[in-house]
C-alpha cells in the first residue's frame, strides 16, 4: 500500500513537472511566433515601400530628368541619327 502511494506520488509530481515545462515552451513559441510576425509585418512595410520608390523611379520624365542631369546625356538630334533597315532578301 505504502508503495503504491509512494507510486502515484512520484507520477503527480513528474505530472507537474511535466505540465509547468510544456506550458513554458508554449510560451517561449507563443513569445517566438509574436516576433516572426511583427518582423514579416515590419519586411511586408519595407517591401511596399520598395515597391513605391521602384515606381517613382521607374516613370520616363524621372529616368531621362536623371540621365540628363546626372550623366550629361541629350536627346540626340535627326542630323546625329542613323537609322538601320535590314537589307532585301
Amino acid at each position: 500500500m505504502r508503495n503504491a502511494m509512494l507510486v502515484l506520488l512520484a507520477v503527480v509530481v513528474i505530472s507537474g513537472i511535466a505540465v509547468v515545462y510544456v506550458r513554458h515552451q508554449h510560451r517561449l513559441t507563443f513569445i517566438a511566433l509574436t516576433d516572426a510576425q511583427l518582423q514579416r509585418d515590419q519586411l511586408n512595410i519595407e517591401w511596399r515601400q520598395l515597391l513605391l520608390e521602384e515606381s517613382t523611379w521607374s516613370l520616363h520624365r524621372l529616368v531621362e530628368r536623371n540621365a540628363h542631369e546626372k550623366l550629361g546625356m541629350i536627346i540626340p538630334s535627326s542630323d546625329n541619327m542613323l537609322i538601320l533597315s535590314e537589307p532585301p532578301q
